[in-house]
C-alpha cells in the first residue's frame, strides 16, 4: 500500500515538528516541572523528538489516507491543528509568564490574543494544504473563516476562563492548572473548527 504523502508534505510537517518543539519551551518555562531545565541539549531533544513524531504520524496518515481520503485530510488538519494549539498555548504562557497573571478577566484578553494569532496561521495552512483550496486569499473567505472560528474562540475562552477562575485544585500550581484548562479546551474547539471549515469555509 502506497502513501499519498508527497515530499512537500514531509517538508512542511518537518517544519511543524521543529516549530512545535521550540514553542513548547515557554510552556515548560511557565509550568517549571521538576524534570525540565532550559539548556541547548533539552531544547534540541524536544525539537528532534517532535520532528521524528510528526514525520511518523504523517507517514501513518498517508498510508491510511490511501483508502480513506477524508482520513488523509484529517491527518493534515490534525498536524496544523496541533501546531496551532501549541502556538496558542505558547503565546498564552508567554503572556502569563511576563505579567504573572493566571486567572480572572486578563486571562480572557490573553486567550483572545493567542487564539487570534493561531487562527490566522490556521487559515493560511488549512486553505492551501489541508483543503487544497487554490483560489487566491480574499477578504470574504477570510471573514467567513474568522466568523467560523469565532465559535471555537468562544468555546475555548469560556472553558479556560471558567476552569481557571472558578475551580481551584489543591496541589496544582496556577500555571499548571492554566495549561490543563487550555488543553481541555482544545478538543471541543478543534472539532468545531474542523466541521465549520469543512462544511462552510472550504466546502
Amino acid at each position: 500500500m502506497n502513501s499519498v504523502a508527497a515530499k512537500n508534505d514531509y517538508f512542511l510537517v518537518s517544519l511543524i515538528g521543529i516549530g512545535f518543539g521550540i514553542l513548547l519551551v515557554p510552556v515548560l518555562e511557565n509550568i517549571n516541572p521538576g524534570f525540565w531545565s532550559l539548556t541547548f541539549l533539552n531544547v534540541g531533544l524536544l525539537v528532534m523528538s517532535f520532528f521524528i513524531f510528526a514525520n511518523a504520524a504523517l507517514w501513518v496518515g498517508g498510508i491510511t489516507g490511501h483508502n480513506w481520503p477524508a482520513m488523509w485530510q484529517f491527518t493534515k488538519f490534525a498536524a496544523i491543528g496541533s501546531f496551532n494549539a501549541i502556538l496558542d498555548l505558547s503565546i498564552l504562557n508567554l503572556l502569563s509568564l511576563i505579567f504573572q497573571v493566571y486567572q480572572g478577566p486578563m486571562i480572557i484578553i490573553f486567550n483572545v490574543i493567542s487564539f487570534s494569532i493561531a487562527v490566522t496561521n490556521s487559515y493560511i495552512f488549512n486553505k492551501f494544504w489541508t483543503f487544497r483550496n487554490v483560489d487566491p486569499i480574499n477578504r470574504g473567505e477570510y471573514i467567513k473563516f474568522v466568523l467560523a472560528s469565532f465559535g471555537g474562540l468562544v468555546i475555548n475562552t469560556a472553558i479556560v476562563y471558567g476552569l481557571t477562575t472558578f475551580i481551584q485544585l489543591t496541589g496544582i500550581s496556577l500555571p499548571l492548572w492554566e495549561n490543563i484548562a487550555k488543553l481541555i479546551a482544545v478538543a471541543p474547539s478543534l472539532l468545531w473548527n474542523f466541521m465549520a471549515y469543512r462544511l462552510v469555509v472550504f466546502k
